[in-house]
This record gives structure tokens, sequence and C-alpha cells, in this order.
């Protein structure tokens, strides 16, 4: 051992790693920008809020009931807030009927949503046709979609317009039902 200055091993000595600044950027997900203004409004709509993970699908619904639909830029923004990944919000949102993603591109979708239950009961029962007639004749405004089972088996065909049921659904039923929406 040197005879140098006495060296005391208790000391700290502070270490910076020579790649870190003094403060991390903030994350982004990876190969994506984040809007601004999909940014801010994600932050005010999620307010004083968790941000914790298991609340993402109670946030997907906040969007999708606030503009009726979940934009990339919103889902972008949401993985940011929430510090996930840009593709586990992704694959979340579009696993689940109820969500209405709008992909990159895509144009809104229109303001109602009538879903046909394509369960076999409801196949069964009238479902298809009344899905391509209700796709004939809806007009603008409105999109018609196929929904996986509804849980409505005993009055089917069922039909949901909006967040509304129509049990043993005709054509007129589901667009009287769309009118009074």
């Amino acid at each position: 051992m040197g005879h140098d200055a006495p060296h005391d091993v208790q000391q700290v000595r502070s270490f910076e790693h020579p790649g870190e600044g003094r403060r991390r950027a903030k994350s982004t997900p990876k190969g994506r920008q984040v809007d601004p203004t999909a940014a801010h409004e994600i932050e005010l709509l999620l307010g004083d809020r968790p941000r914790r993970r298991d609340l993402l699908i109670e946030h997907l619904h906040l969007i999708q009931d606030t503009y009726r639909q979940i934009s990339a830029g919103h889902l972008a923004a949401l993985a940011d807030e929430m510090k996930l990944s840009f593709a586990e919000v992704f694959e979340t949102a579009t696993f689940y009927a109820h969500f209405d993603v709008v992909k990159e591109g895509e144009a809104n979708i229109p303001p109602l949503t009538i879903r046909v239950c394509d369960s076999l009961t409801c196949a069964m029962l009238g479902a298809e046709k009344l899905l391509h007639e209700l796709q004939a004749s809806a007009g603008p405004g409105i999109r018609v979609v196929r929904a996986p089972c509804v849980g409505r088996c005993d009055t089917a065909p069922a039909a949901e317009v909006g967040h509304h049921f129509v049990d043993r659904a005709s054509v007129s039923s589901v667009l009287t039902a769309a009118k009074g929406r």
C-alpha cells in the first residue's frame, strides 16, 4: 500500500455516468411522437385520476365515452401519460369490441354506432339479414357493425344502439331507437 493521503473506505465519491445528462428526458413511445393536442386532452380528461396500469380499461372507457371513438393520437398520449408501451395500450383497446379505435389516416367514426349481435342464436333468428338491411338503410351519421355475442340470446336477434339494447330487433325497431338518440 502506498503512503499517499490516508484512504478512508467510508468516503463516498460521487460518480456520474458519462452518457447520462443531469436529467433524463421524458420517455415517449418508440417510433411514435405524441401529439401535443392529444396529450393535453388526455391530461385534462384523466384529471387527478391515478395513472395505474390496472385502470387502463377504465381510462379507455373515459376516452370512448367522451369522444365516441379512440384515435391513434389519444392512444399514444394515454400510453405516454400512463408510462405504458403504445403496443400494450393499442392491443388492449382493440381486444374489446366496445372500443372504436380509429387508426391513423382513417376517417372519424359516425356519431352513432349500431351493433348487431352475430352469435349463433341471433344468426338463426335473422341477425345476418338484419345487419345487411340496416347497413343499406341506416343513412349517414350511423355506422352498422357486427358485434360478438351480447348475452341476450333469450331475446334474439339483439342489437345495440349506442349503449342501449333492442331486443327481438327488427329494422324498424332499431331505426326507431336510433332516431331517439
